[in-house]
Protein backbone atom coordinates (compact mmCIF):
# COMPACT_ATOMS: atom_id res chain seq x y z
CA UNK A 1 0.00 0.00 0.00
CA UNK A 2 2.57 2.22 1.09
CA UNK A 3 4.53 1.48 -2.47
CA UNK A 4 1.71 2.15 -4.38
CA UNK A 5 1.43 5.60 -2.75
CA UNK A 6 4.99 6.57 -3.47
CA UNK A 7 4.44 5.40 -6.94
CA UNK A 8 1.69 7.93 -7.34
CA UNK A 9 3.27 10.48 -5.57
CA UNK A 10 6.52 10.12 -8.41
CA UNK A 11 4.12 9.84 -11.24
CA UNK A 12 2.55 13.26 -10.45
CA UNK A 13 5.92 14.87 -9.37
CA UNK A 14 6.75 14.23 -13.23
CA UNK A 15 3.71 15.75 -14.31
CA UNK A 16 3.65 18.82 -12.35
CA UNK A 17 7.76 19.05 -12.36
CA UNK A 18 7.54 22.16 -14.55
CA UNK A 19 5.19 24.08 -11.89
CA UNK A 20 7.81 24.47 -9.37
CA UNK A 21 11.01 26.02 -9.13
CA UNK A 22 13.91 24.23 -9.98
CA UNK A 23 16.92 24.30 -7.71
CA UNK A 24 20.47 22.89 -8.24
CA UNK A 25 22.49 21.87 -5.28
CA UNK A 26 25.63 23.20 -4.20
CA UNK A 27 28.28 22.29 -1.60
CA UNK A 28 27.57 24.69 0.65
CA UNK A 29 23.22 24.38 0.05
CA UNK A 30 20.71 23.24 2.69
CA UNK A 31 18.32 20.52 2.15
CA UNK A 32 15.01 21.47 1.67
CA UNK A 33 11.85 20.50 3.99
CA UNK A 34 10.40 18.14 1.52
CA UNK A 35 14.02 17.02 1.23
CA UNK A 36 14.10 15.84 5.09
CA UNK A 37 10.64 14.68 4.93
CA UNK A 38 11.87 12.77 2.09
CA UNK A 39 14.67 10.92 3.49
CA UNK A 40 13.27 10.34 6.56
CA UNK A 41 10.78 8.70 5.25
CA UNK A 42 13.02 6.19 3.40
CA UNK A 43 14.40 5.36 6.50
CA UNK A 44 10.89 4.26 8.18
CA UNK A 45 10.32 2.57 4.84
CA UNK A 46 13.55 1.13 5.65
CA UNK A 47 12.86 -0.19 8.97
CA UNK A 48 9.20 -1.38 8.23
CA UNK A 49 10.27 -3.66 5.42
CA UNK A 50 12.74 -4.98 7.83
CA UNK A 51 10.37 -5.41 10.46
CA UNK A 52 7.70 -7.33 8.37
CA UNK A 53 10.67 -9.74 7.74
CA UNK A 54 11.31 -10.15 11.22
CA UNK A 55 7.66 -10.93 11.79
CA UNK A 56 7.85 -14.00 9.35
CA UNK A 57 10.76 -15.49 11.40
CA UNK A 58 9.79 -14.38 15.15
CA UNK A 59 6.69 -14.07 16.87
CA UNK A 60 6.77 -11.44 19.60
CA UNK A 61 4.57 -9.22 19.86
CA UNK A 62 6.52 -6.09 20.79
CA UNK A 63 7.68 -6.00 16.83
CA UNK A 64 4.29 -6.07 15.60
CA UNK A 65 3.48 -2.99 17.76
CA UNK A 66 6.38 -1.14 16.41
CA UNK A 67 5.74 -2.06 12.67
CA UNK A 68 2.20 -0.82 13.70
CA UNK A 69 3.88 2.33 15.00
CA UNK A 70 6.40 2.12 12.02
CA UNK A 71 3.28 2.28 9.75
CA UNK A 72 1.72 4.92 11.34
CA UNK A 73 4.70 7.06 10.88
CA UNK A 74 5.23 6.50 6.96
CA UNK A 75 1.41 7.63 6.72
CA UNK A 76 2.08 10.61 8.94
CA UNK A 77 5.20 11.51 6.71
CA UNK A 78 3.65 10.59 3.55
CA UNK A 79 0.98 13.49 4.12
CA UNK A 80 3.73 16.03 5.20
CA UNK A 81 6.05 14.99 2.22
CA UNK A 82 2.89 15.72 0.19
CA UNK A 83 2.41 19.32 1.92
CA UNK A 84 5.56 20.21 1.76
CA UNK A 85 5.61 19.79 -1.96
CA UNK A 86 2.89 21.42 -2.69
CA UNK A 87 4.40 24.76 -0.17
CA UNK A 88 7.24 24.56 -3.02
CA UNK A 89 7.28 28.12 -5.03
CA UNK A 90 5.92 27.40 -8.37
CA UNK A 91 7.53 28.48 -11.61
CA UNK A 92 6.04 31.35 -14.19
CA UNK A 93 4.54 29.92 -17.28
CA UNK A 94 3.85 31.16 -20.40
CA UNK A 95 2.11 30.43 -23.69
CA UNK A 96 4.03 29.71 -27.05
CA UNK A 97 2.60 29.08 -30.14
CA UNK A 98 2.38 25.55 -31.99
CA UNK A 99 5.47 24.54 -33.81
CA UNK A 100 5.80 22.20 -36.43
CA UNK A 101 7.58 18.69 -36.53
CA UNK A 102 10.94 20.45 -37.20
CA UNK A 103 10.94 23.48 -35.78
CA UNK A 104 10.28 21.96 -32.51
CA UNK A 105 12.84 19.71 -33.00
CA UNK A 106 15.26 22.68 -33.42
CA UNK A 107 13.26 24.43 -30.48
CA UNK A 108 14.63 21.86 -28.15
CA UNK A 109 18.30 21.65 -29.56
CA UNK A 110 18.42 25.39 -28.96
CA UNK A 111 17.35 24.89 -25.36
CA UNK A 112 19.96 22.60 -24.75
CA UNK A 113 22.46 25.19 -25.22
CA UNK A 114 21.09 26.98 -22.18
CA UNK A 115 21.69 24.58 -19.57
CA UNK A 116 22.46 25.04 -16.27
CA UNK A 117 26.72 26.33 -16.45
CA UNK A 118 25.39 28.59 -18.96
CA UNK A 119 22.35 29.73 -17.18
CA UNK A 120 24.39 30.25 -13.65
CA UNK A 121 28.10 30.94 -14.47
CA UNK A 122 28.08 32.15 -18.25
CA UNK A 123 24.61 34.49 -18.06
CA UNK A 124 24.45 34.71 -14.52
CA UNK A 125 20.47 34.57 -14.29
CA UNK A 126 20.34 32.05 -11.66
CA UNK A 127 19.30 33.45 -7.95
CA UNK A 128 21.25 31.91 -5.06
CA UNK A 129 20.09 30.72 -2.08
CA UNK A 130 20.77 28.50 1.21
CA UNK A 131 19.25 25.75 -0.69
CA UNK A 132 21.24 26.57 -3.89
CA UNK A 133 20.87 28.05 -7.30
CA UNK A 134 17.50 28.50 -8.15
CA UNK A 135 16.87 28.34 -11.95
CA UNK A 136 14.51 30.39 -14.16
CA UNK A 137 12.10 28.45 -16.26
CA UNK A 138 13.64 28.34 -20.37
CA UNK A 139 10.91 28.67 -23.31
CA UNK A 140 12.25 28.41 -26.92
CA UNK A 141 9.88 29.32 -29.78
CA UNK A 142 11.06 28.93 -33.91
CA UNK A 143 8.97 29.98 -36.25
CA UNK A 144 8.07 27.70 -39.05
CA UNK A 145 9.90 29.43 -41.10
CA UNK A 146 13.23 28.62 -39.26
CA UNK A 147 14.33 32.16 -39.81
CA UNK A 148 13.31 33.71 -36.81
CA UNK A 149 12.23 32.64 -32.85
CA UNK A 150 12.61 33.66 -29.21
CA UNK A 151 14.28 32.62 -26.06
CA UNK A 152 11.84 33.10 -23.09
CA UNK A 153 13.84 33.15 -19.79
CA UNK A 154 12.19 33.82 -16.20
CA UNK A 155 12.33 37.36 -14.53
CA UNK A 156 13.51 35.89 -11.70
CA UNK A 157 14.31 39.23 -9.87
CA UNK A 158 17.05 38.96 -12.88
CA UNK A 159 16.04 41.77 -15.07
CA UNK A 160 18.87 44.10 -14.32
CA UNK A 161 21.30 41.80 -14.85
CA UNK A 162 20.32 41.41 -18.27
CA UNK A 163 19.64 44.99 -18.83
CA UNK A 164 23.13 45.99 -19.80
CA UNK A 165 24.89 46.97 -22.85
CA UNK A 166 25.98 43.96 -24.72
CA UNK A 167 23.83 41.59 -22.90
CA UNK A 168 21.91 40.45 -25.79
CA UNK A 169 25.33 39.48 -27.95
CA UNK A 170 26.17 37.85 -25.28
CA UNK A 171 23.39 35.62 -25.59
CA UNK A 172 23.73 35.76 -29.49
CA UNK A 173 26.84 34.00 -28.34
CA UNK A 174 25.81 31.03 -27.13
CA UNK A 175 24.32 29.91 -30.54
CA UNK A 176 27.30 27.67 -31.63
CA UNK A 177 27.67 24.99 -34.32
CA UNK A 178 24.79 24.74 -36.80
CA UNK A 179 22.76 27.22 -34.96
CA UNK A 180 25.33 29.83 -35.30
CA UNK A 181 23.81 31.59 -38.14
CA UNK A 182 20.95 32.97 -35.26
CA UNK A 183 21.62 36.02 -33.63
CA UNK A 184 19.54 38.40 -30.64
CA UNK A 185 18.12 41.24 -32.77
CA UNK A 186 15.96 42.96 -29.52
CA UNK A 187 14.92 41.71 -26.42
CA UNK A 188 11.43 42.94 -24.31
CA UNK A 189 9.84 41.90 -21.07
CA UNK A 190 5.96 39.89 -21.59
CA UNK A 191 3.26 41.51 -20.66
CA UNK A 192 3.08 41.07 -16.61
CA UNK A 193 7.49 41.41 -16.87
CA UNK A 194 7.16 37.27 -16.24
CA UNK A 195 9.43 36.54 -18.63
CA UNK A 196 12.20 38.39 -20.90
CA UNK A 197 11.90 37.65 -24.44
CA UNK A 198 15.49 37.76 -26.56
CA UNK A 199 14.22 37.50 -30.24
CA UNK A 200 16.44 35.99 -33.02
CA UNK A 201 16.55 35.62 -36.33
CA UNK A 202 18.83 34.13 -39.29
CA UNK A 203 21.38 37.15 -40.10
CA UNK A 204 23.48 34.61 -42.20
CA UNK A 205 20.80 34.40 -44.75
CA UNK A 206 20.62 37.20 -46.85
CA UNK A 207 16.89 38.22 -47.40
CA UNK A 208 17.68 40.59 -50.00
CA UNK A 209 15.62 40.55 -53.47
CA UNK A 210 17.69 39.66 -56.52
CA UNK A 211 16.76 40.70 -59.94
CA UNK A 212 18.56 39.93 -63.39
CA UNK A 213 17.39 42.99 -65.02
CA UNK A 214 14.48 45.44 -64.99
CA UNK A 215 11.73 43.20 -66.51
CA UNK A 216 12.66 40.88 -63.12
CA UNK A 217 10.44 43.52 -61.73
CA UNK A 218 7.27 41.18 -62.53
CA UNK A 219 8.26 39.12 -60.32
CA UNK A 220 7.56 41.47 -56.97
CA UNK A 221 4.18 42.84 -57.99
CA UNK A 222 1.78 42.96 -54.82
CA UNK A 223 -1.40 41.47 -55.00
CA UNK A 224 -2.61 44.70 -52.39
CA UNK A 225 -1.52 47.44 -54.63
CA UNK A 226 -0.88 49.50 -51.47
CA UNK A 227 2.02 47.32 -50.65
CA UNK A 228 5.61 47.66 -51.71
CA UNK A 229 7.87 44.80 -51.79
CA UNK A 230 11.72 45.75 -50.11
CA UNK A 231 12.92 42.35 -49.31
CA UNK A 232 11.74 38.55 -48.92
CA UNK A 233 10.35 39.31 -45.08
CA UNK A 234 10.02 43.56 -45.69
CA UNK A 235 6.39 44.64 -47.43
CA UNK A 236 6.08 48.60 -46.71
CA UNK A 237 2.31 49.31 -46.29
CA UNK A 238 1.42 52.76 -47.65
CA UNK A 239 -2.22 52.35 -46.67
CA UNK A 240 -0.79 52.20 -43.13
CA UNK A 241 2.55 54.12 -43.08
CA UNK A 242 1.93 56.56 -45.90
CA UNK A 243 5.29 58.14 -46.07
CA UNK A 244 9.31 57.21 -46.62
CA UNK A 245 12.46 58.41 -45.77
CA UNK A 246 16.00 57.40 -47.11
CA UNK A 247 18.88 57.95 -45.96
CA UNK A 248 22.40 57.51 -47.73
CA UNK A 249 25.03 58.64 -48.78
CA UNK A 250 26.87 59.12 -52.47
CA UNK A 251 27.40 55.51 -54.22
CA UNK A 252 25.88 53.85 -50.97
CA UNK A 253 22.69 52.44 -53.09
CA UNK A 254 19.81 54.98 -52.35
CA UNK A 255 18.99 55.63 -56.02
CA UNK A 256 19.23 52.27 -56.87
CA UNK A 257 16.58 51.22 -54.28
CA UNK A 258 14.32 54.49 -54.94
CA UNK A 259 14.47 55.17 -58.66
CA UNK A 260 15.50 51.66 -59.61
CA UNK A 261 13.58 49.60 -58.16
CA UNK A 262 10.58 51.17 -55.72
CA UNK A 263 9.40 53.89 -58.78
CA UNK A 264 9.39 51.52 -61.27
CA UNK A 265 7.31 49.11 -58.93
CA UNK A 266 5.39 51.60 -57.96
CA UNK A 267 4.18 52.02 -61.63
CA UNK A 268 3.73 48.00 -62.40
CA UNK A 269 1.10 48.40 -59.96
CA UNK A 270 -0.80 51.40 -61.07
CA UNK A 271 0.68 54.21 -59.15
CA UNK A 272 1.67 57.69 -60.35
CA UNK A 273 5.03 58.36 -59.78
CA UNK A 274 6.59 61.69 -60.08
CA UNK A 275 10.74 61.88 -59.30
CA UNK A 276 11.71 65.67 -58.44
CA UNK A 277 15.70 65.77 -57.28
CA UNK A 278 17.97 69.00 -56.64
CA UNK A 279 20.92 67.12 -58.99
CA UNK A 280 19.30 66.36 -62.67
CA UNK A 281 19.96 62.90 -62.80
CA UNK A 282 18.14 60.21 -65.11
CA UNK A 283 15.65 59.16 -63.01
CA UNK A 284 13.81 63.24 -63.12
CA UNK A 285 13.84 62.77 -66.77
CA UNK A 286 12.31 59.23 -66.73
CA UNK A 287 8.94 59.71 -64.20
CA UNK A 288 8.62 63.23 -65.26
CA UNK A 289 10.03 65.30 -62.46
CA UNK A 290 12.00 68.52 -61.81
CA UNK A 291 15.90 69.46 -60.61
CA UNK A 292 15.46 73.16 -60.74
CA UNK A 293 14.99 74.68 -57.25
CA UNK A 294 11.93 77.28 -58.03
CA UNK A 295 9.87 74.48 -59.99
CA UNK A 296 10.47 71.88 -57.52
CA UNK A 297 8.57 73.98 -55.03
CA UNK A 298 5.85 74.66 -57.55
CA UNK A 299 5.45 71.08 -58.28
CA UNK A 300 5.01 70.87 -54.54
CA UNK A 301 2.70 73.16 -54.31
CA UNK A 302 0.34 71.54 -57.53
CA UNK A 303 0.29 68.35 -55.31
CA UNK A 304 -0.96 70.37 -52.72
CA UNK A 305 -3.99 71.20 -55.04
CA UNK A 306 -4.14 67.57 -56.14
CA UNK A 307 -4.41 66.80 -52.50
CA UNK A 308 -7.01 69.14 -52.14
CA UNK A 309 -9.38 67.97 -55.12
CA UNK A 310 -9.22 64.32 -53.94
CA UNK A 311 -10.55 65.76 -50.77
CA UNK A 312 -13.34 67.39 -51.93
CA UNK A 313 -14.15 64.27 -53.98
CA UNK A 314 -13.66 61.83 -51.01
CA UNK A 315 -16.04 64.10 -48.89
CA UNK A 316 -18.97 64.64 -51.59
CA UNK A 317 -18.77 60.59 -51.91
CA UNK A 318 -19.38 60.71 -48.28
CA UNK A 319 -15.62 58.60 -47.14
CA UNK A 320 -13.24 59.09 -45.04
CA UNK A 321 -9.74 58.56 -47.15
CA UNK A 322 -8.96 57.82 -50.76
CA UNK A 323 -8.58 53.75 -49.77
CA UNK A 324 -12.60 53.71 -50.10
CA UNK A 325 -12.66 55.51 -53.25
CA UNK A 326 -12.79 53.96 -56.72
CA UNK A 327 -10.58 54.68 -59.74
CA UNK A 328 -8.23 56.40 -57.20
CA UNK A 329 -4.63 55.74 -57.33
CA UNK A 330 -1.94 56.27 -55.23
CA UNK A 331 0.60 58.94 -55.76
CA UNK A 332 4.24 58.58 -54.84
CA UNK A 333 6.30 61.78 -54.94
CA UNK A 334 9.86 61.47 -54.48
CA UNK A 335 11.91 64.48 -53.03
CA UNK A 336 15.81 63.78 -53.47
CA UNK A 337 19.00 65.48 -52.79
CA UNK A 338 17.10 67.52 -49.80
CA UNK A 339 19.91 68.70 -48.47
CA UNK A 340 21.54 70.41 -52.07
CA UNK A 341 17.23 71.49 -52.29
CA UNK A 342 17.58 73.52 -48.79
CA UNK A 343 20.97 75.00 -50.09
CA UNK A 344 19.85 76.42 -53.11
CA UNK A 345 16.68 77.38 -51.36
CA UNK A 346 18.06 79.33 -49.22
CA UNK A 347 20.58 81.32 -51.48
CA UNK A 348 17.53 82.08 -54.15
CA UNK A 349 15.78 83.60 -50.60
CA UNK A 350 19.04 85.45 -50.11
CA UNK A 351 19.23 87.00 -53.65
CA UNK A 352 15.32 88.03 -53.90
CA UNK A 353 13.72 87.97 -50.27
CA UNK A 354 10.27 88.92 -51.87
CA UNK A 355 10.71 85.28 -53.63
CA UNK A 356 10.07 83.82 -50.39
CA UNK A 357 10.75 80.37 -51.92
CA UNK A 358 11.99 78.44 -48.40
CA UNK A 359 8.68 79.54 -46.48
CA UNK A 360 6.86 77.88 -49.56
CA UNK A 361 8.82 74.99 -49.79
CA UNK A 362 7.54 74.67 -45.47
CA UNK A 363 4.20 75.04 -46.09
CA UNK A 364 3.18 72.74 -49.35
CA UNK A 365 5.57 69.72 -48.04
CA UNK A 366 4.26 70.64 -44.61
CA UNK A 367 0.67 70.22 -46.05
CA UNK A 368 1.77 67.47 -47.93
CA UNK A 369 2.86 64.90 -45.24
CA UNK A 370 0.14 66.14 -43.19
CA UNK A 371 -2.90 65.55 -45.42
CA UNK A 372 -1.48 63.86 -48.44
CA UNK A 373 -2.07 59.92 -46.55
CA UNK A 374 -5.51 60.29 -46.78
CA UNK A 375 -5.68 61.61 -50.51
CA UNK A 376 -3.23 58.82 -51.48
CA UNK A 377 -0.21 60.87 -51.27
CA UNK A 378 2.88 59.56 -50.58
CA UNK A 379 5.97 61.34 -49.99
CA UNK A 380 9.16 59.50 -50.39
CA UNK A 381 12.01 62.03 -48.83
CA UNK A 382 15.60 60.82 -50.33
CA UNK A 383 18.54 62.52 -48.36
CA UNK A 384 22.63 62.13 -47.67
CA UNK A 385 22.22 63.42 -44.13
CA UNK A 386 19.15 62.90 -41.62
CA UNK A 387 20.16 66.57 -40.10
CA UNK A 388 18.14 69.82 -39.97
CA UNK A 389 20.12 71.24 -42.40
CA UNK A 390 20.17 68.13 -44.88
CA UNK A 391 16.86 66.70 -44.23
CA UNK A 392 12.73 68.25 -43.76
CA UNK A 393 11.51 70.66 -42.20
CA UNK A 394 10.55 69.76 -38.54
CA UNK A 395 6.25 68.50 -39.27
CA UNK A 396 7.51 66.53 -42.39
CA UNK A 397 10.40 65.38 -40.66
CA UNK A 398 8.42 63.77 -38.09
CA UNK A 399 5.47 62.64 -40.60
CA UNK A 400 8.05 60.88 -42.90
CA UNK A 401 9.85 58.97 -39.67
CA UNK A 402 7.31 55.76 -39.68
CA UNK A 403 9.41 54.21 -42.34
CA UNK A 404 12.69 55.08 -42.73
CA UNK A 405 16.06 53.38 -44.05
CA UNK A 406 19.57 54.06 -43.53
CA UNK A 407 21.91 52.65 -45.68
CA UNK A 408 25.42 53.07 -45.26
CA UNK A 409 27.38 55.38 -43.39
CA UNK A 410 24.31 56.94 -42.12
CA UNK A 411 22.59 53.51 -40.63
CA UNK A 412 26.03 53.53 -38.52
CA UNK A 413 26.03 57.58 -37.30
CA UNK A 414 24.24 57.55 -33.76
CA UNK A 415 23.18 61.23 -34.12
CA UNK A 416 21.84 60.42 -37.51
CA UNK A 417 19.92 57.83 -35.90
CA UNK A 418 18.76 59.61 -32.84
CA UNK A 419 17.28 62.41 -35.94
CA UNK A 420 15.00 59.95 -37.42
CA UNK A 421 14.66 56.93 -35.52
CA UNK A 422 14.38 58.67 -31.97
CA UNK A 423 15.67 56.44 -28.89
CA UNK A 424 18.12 54.26 -31.02
CA UNK A 425 21.51 55.83 -31.39
CA UNK A 426 23.45 53.49 -28.76
CA UNK A 427 22.63 50.40 -31.85
CA UNK A 428 26.19 48.34 -31.98
CA UNK A 429 28.84 49.68 -34.52
CA UNK A 430 28.83 47.66 -37.81
CA UNK A 431 30.69 48.51 -41.23
CA UNK A 432 27.95 48.26 -43.81
CA UNK A 433 28.69 47.62 -47.68
CA UNK A 434 26.67 48.90 -50.92
CA UNK A 435 23.13 48.81 -49.97
CA UNK A 436 23.37 47.55 -46.83
CA UNK A 437 22.16 49.51 -43.50
CA UNK A 438 18.97 49.45 -41.27
CA UNK A 439 15.37 49.93 -41.66
CA UNK A 440 12.41 50.89 -39.27
CA UNK A 441 9.06 50.41 -40.64
CA UNK A 442 5.50 51.02 -39.00
CA UNK A 443 3.21 48.01 -40.13
CA UNK A 444 5.46 45.93 -41.15
CA UNK A 445 5.90 43.33 -38.54
CA UNK A 446 6.82 43.43 -35.08
CA UNK A 447 10.78 42.15 -36.48
CA UNK A 448 10.45 45.74 -38.75
CA UNK A 449 8.88 48.23 -36.44
CA UNK A 450 10.45 47.96 -32.66
CA UNK A 451 13.94 48.98 -33.85
CA UNK A 452 16.46 49.24 -36.67
CA UNK A 453 16.59 45.92 -38.43
CA UNK A 454 19.59 44.81 -40.61
CA UNK A 455 18.34 45.57 -43.96
CA UNK A 456 19.95 44.87 -47.36
CA UNK A 457 18.05 46.72 -50.84
CA UNK A 458 17.27 45.03 -53.54
CA UNK A 459 20.14 43.98 -55.90
CA UNK A 460 20.46 44.19 -59.61
CA UNK A 461 22.74 41.91 -61.54
CA UNK A 462 22.75 43.81 -64.37
CA UNK A 463 24.04 47.04 -62.29
CA UNK A 464 26.98 45.49 -60.58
Amino acid sequence: MVMVGIQLIQLQLLEEMSKYRRIVKTEKSRLQSHQIILMTLVVNLFIAIVLSILCFKIKFFIVYDVMYISYISISILLLFFIISLKNREYTSTLETELMDKKANKIANRIKKLFNDKVISDVLNLSNSTRYGEEMPEIYVYVDDSLNEGYIAIENISNWERTNKDGFEQRISGIFTGKYQKYAVIRSELTAGDSFILFHFEDTQTSQRLILNNISSLNEYISENDHHIRLAKDLIWGADTTPHFSIIARSRAGKSVLAGEYMARLMLLQNWIVEYNSAKNDRYVKEFNGKSDPVQIVERAEYWCEVMDNRLKQINEAGNDKYLDMDNMPNIAIFFDELGNLNASLESLDKIDKSLKITSRWVTAINRLSATGASAGIHIIAISQFATKEGFLPSLARVNCSDAVIMLGGAADSPTERQYLMSGFSDLPKRSYGKGQGVAKISGSGQKWESLPHFYETPWFETLK
